[in-house]
């Protein structure tokens, strides 16, 4: 874990150095069409996968074959691509007038080219976390954040291509990402090659639908606000100063998502006693050490906002509003990874589904009167609820109090000591601090 922490750290700094540098080129307006355009593949992605990534997670955690996982990833993830690419260009159109209408229709098609890169990335990645494959696709995450700064610099800043210019960017370096984690699954399969069980399809599908409706509706709980942006205010300016109060409360993420990474097949292949002991742990950790992160953010944001990007001021009241709902957005990656790994993705899809709903009515209801801080409130408000329920329930399964999951102790100032300097070592090891 403590890998991928460092790793997502040199995630947080380049990507940071990036989303400024492309927030300065572009300005508010460019930004709110840019991220408009780059989400709706992203979308795509996620809609699209059936659930997919983790169930070839799991299943690779349980010691599948890694041939047949591969085979999978490769075959579903061009045909779904395919399919999703097609149904998206006939319905075009009528996005554009309303959702959409505020981003370049031109770019919206561009923009599809990097679908079938993100489906075999997130597909294959899937296999190699399974099997705890770590360094290598660290150094695959890293590379792919540092050479989107790099394209920024040469095609936005120094060519001048300014919105093209980075969907053209996002684009190659999808396709960058995609051609390596492509080698480390090859890797992967000659050095396990006749090792594990087959895997079929239909069992695949079968564990995947179940955890589908949670990951689409967790997915679309944090992004359906643009497109709701979009719908009632259509002003590109607005969305592009949400977008980047979103993006600067999400740089806190690398904190949970370095451990549900991990924590998700570890608790696929672990005994059910060992994995009720371990949860409060983890989620006691992942809180603490996001409140920290959350509460350095914010002078941080403020300084870096103010004296860099001035275009974009009016962003920090969301900003503020919505840094909370990160926090407990939080805890609901690492409990979703818990409840899922037990093979019990009912409740977590139940949970998602409730807190989409109240997201979507609370939109609705507050852009009109509160604009972009309407928006925020409405997530925090939704994410706030999604926690809750996730809470309750984890705390059920595992005969624990709720604040055994939400409220550090003196163990977890210990542990979060001893992760840093793990941390130290590993950031002075010759691999670079990824392993």
């Amino acid at each position: 874990m403590a890998g991928v922490f460092a790793t997502r750290i040199a995630q947080f700094v380049i990507g940071f150095a990036n989303s400024f540098l492309l927030a300065r080129l572009l300005g508010p307006a460019g930004r709110g069409a840019f991220y408009l355009v780059m989400l709706t593949p992203t979308v795509l992605a996620s809609i699209g996968q059936f659930g997919l990534p983790s169930a070839l997670s799991f299943f690779s955690g349980r010691g599948r074959s890694a041939s047949a996982l591969l085979g999978t990833a490769l075959v579903v993830g061009f045909g779904l691509a395919a399919v999703l690419a097609i149904a998206t260009l006939l319905v075009l159109p009528w996005l554009e007038i309303s959702v959409l209408r505020a981003a370049p229709s031109d770019l919206l098609r561009l923009a599809l080219i990097s679908l079938p890169f993100q489906f075999i990335a997130g597909f294959i990645g899937s296999v190699l976390i399974g099997r705890q494959v770590m360094r290598n696709y660290n150094l695959i995450l890293i590379g792919q954040t540092l050479a989107a700064l790099l394209l920024t610099i040469a095609l936005v800043a120094w060519l001048h291509l300014g919105v093209f210019g980075a969907v053209l960017s996002n684009i190659v370096v999808a396709a960058l990402g995609a051609a390596a984690v492509a080698v480390e699954g090859g890797r992967l399969l000659r050095s396990s090659k006749g090792s594990g069980l087959g895997i079929r399809a239909s069992e695949l599908l079968g564990y995947g639908l179940r955890l589908y409706p949670a990951s689409v509706t967790s997915f679309l709980s944090y992004r359906l606000d643009i497109y709701l942006l979009g719908w009632l205010l259509g002003d590109a300016v607005q969305i592009g100063l949400y977008s980047m109060a979103v993006s600067l409360a999400e740089l806190t993420f690398f904190v949970p998502d370095s451990v549900s990474t991990v924590f998700f097949p570890r608790v696929a292949a672990a005994e059910r006693l060992d994995a009720d002991e371990m949860t409060p742990m983890i989620c006691r950790f992942t809180v603490l050490v996001t409140v920290l992160v959350s509460v350095a953010l914010i002078p941080a944001a403020f300084v870096a906002v103010n004296v860099i990007l001035p275009a974009f001021v009016d962003c920090m009241p969301a900003f503020l509003v919505i840094l909370p709902g990160v926090v407990a957005l939080s805890v609901s990656k690492i409990l979703s990874s818990y409840i899922s790994g037990l093979g019990l993705p009912g409740p977590v899809a139940a949970a998602s589904s409730v807190a989409l709903v109240i997201n979507v009515a609370a939109n609705i209801v507050l852009i009109p009167v509160a604009g972009i801080v309407g928006s925020s409130t409405a997530s925090l408000i939704s994410y706030s609820v999604h926690a809750g329920m996730l809470v309750t329930i984890s705390s059920r399964l595992a005969h624990k109090p709720i604040g055994a999951f939400l409220i550090p102790g003196a163990a977890e100032w210990m542990r979060l000591r001893n992760g840093l300097r793990q941390m130290s070592l590993l950031l002075r090891s010759p691999a670079g601090g990824v392993s």
